[in-house]
């Protein structure tokens, strides 16, 4: 699939802004505060139903604006989707795809699928578990939209367990737990199979993506860490019996649950553990290491959304080239020269471009006209 072209109005910066894409390798070419990584976001926006940067929507308006539109066309297989997006400051979004509204966001999941990848990213590295908890969720729930809705089930599911908690003062209300410890456990056991299952899949793939990056010269590790199991550096695997495991927990810990008024047992509390050379690269790895990893990551992930969709997912890369050398800036390219990607940049790298690459020089005022609608 590709991008075919995309239509902003009052988008961040963009008062009106209308692009067309290649199907190949994508440069946005400017310097700083010129909307590149703006228009990332937005595709980002029509793929998953929200912006990576923004907790709300009403952030991604222009300011002093009341509502926004983002309009995005897409070719796949079997024809082009486009999919409309109005944000408004006072009421929930409005979503159409080809035209026809939708009611939620779990019916645009897995319609446009795409890999994003900016130096943020290594906060699935660097920082808590939920960043990498994060980075799952979403990977997944294009994919597979009965995870999505788990997710959403036991988001809500967790919430009324923990307020529960908080008022515990009877024997009979402890007694009541169980019924919130048996929906937590049959959804908390759904997503960690889910979970585990998608990282066996995608482990071997990311030691192909390093292994490209690195010229062979490192080895990676990729794991998921169950707290369900009572050692948060044991790594689990899908042969274990998930849900007597995670009932069990959850029954041992529950005096501390009450006395800590949360739930300390679930997925929510699950990580992943990524080695190099048998190095946590999270405490050991150096900045050079991070940043490979987590790009090795999101590579492999395109290999694993096609082989699971049929179609590879469009790749967003945010300033990618200032965290290479120009040695991993060839490989990146060679690695991605049939995958329709989006690359923002402040200038060109001196390594060499793929033969189908197109250069989309911003700011794009002067574009405008030209580009739109011819």
């Amino acid at each position: 699939m590709f991008i075919k072209e995309i239509e902003l109005k009052n988008f961040r910066n963009h008062k009106n802004t209308f692009v067309k894409f290649s199907p190949g390798t994508n440069i946005l070419l400017g310097a700083n505060a010129q909307g590149k990584t703006n228009l990332l976001e937005a595709i980002y926006l029509t793929a998953i139903g929200r912006g990576w940067r923004a907790s709300k929507d009403k952030e991604m308006i222009t300011f002093g604006e009341g509502s926004s539109t983002i309009i995005t066309k897409t070719q796949k297989r079997f024809g082009t989707l486009e999919i409309n997006i109005k944000l408004n400051e006072k009421s929930k979004k409005s979503i159409s795809i080809n035209k026809l509204p939708i009611s939620k966001v779990g019916e645009l999941m897995g319609n446009v699928n795409c890999v994003f990848f900016s130096p943020n990213e290594l906060r699935m590295i660097k920082d808590a578990p939920a960043d990498r908890r994060r980075f799952l969720d979403i990977d997944i729930s294009q994919i597979d939209k009965a995870y999505f809705y788990a997710l959403l089930r036991y988001e809500k599911i967790l919430s009324q367990r923990n307020a529960f908690l908080k008022n515990i003062s009877t024997e009979d209300d402890i007694r009541s737990l169980e019924i919130w410890d048996k929906q937590l456990i049959d959804v908390g056991a759904f997503i960690i199979e889910k979970r585990i299952s998608f990282i066996n899949k995608l482990s071997p793939l990311i030691v192909i993506a390093h292994n490209k990056l690195t010229n062979s010269q490192e080895n990676i590790t990729f794991s998921y860490v169950c707290v369900c199991i009572g050692n948060k550096e044991k790594v689990i695997n899908i042969s274990t019996n998930i849900i007597d495991t995670l009932k069990f927990q959850l029954n041992n810990a529950r005096e501390n649950d009450i006395r800590l008024k949360t739930t300390t047992i679930g997925p929510h509390r699950d990580d992943i553990k990524i080695e190099i050379n048998g190095n946590d690269v999270r405490r050991f790895g150096s900045q050079g290491q991070q940043r490979t990893a987590s790009l090795s990551i999101k590579l492999a992930e395109l290999k694993l959304f096609e082989l699971e969709t049929g179609e590879t997912p469009i790749l967003l890369l945010d300033d990618v080239f200032s965290e290479l050398d120009e040695t991993r800036q060839t490989s990146l390219l060679n690695y991605i020269q049939s995958v329709h990607s989006i690359i923002t940049t402040t200038e060109l790298p001196k390594t060499c471009f793929p033969d189908n690459y197109n250069i989309i020089r911003l700011p794009l005022y002067s574009q405008q006209t030209h580009q739109k609608r011819h």
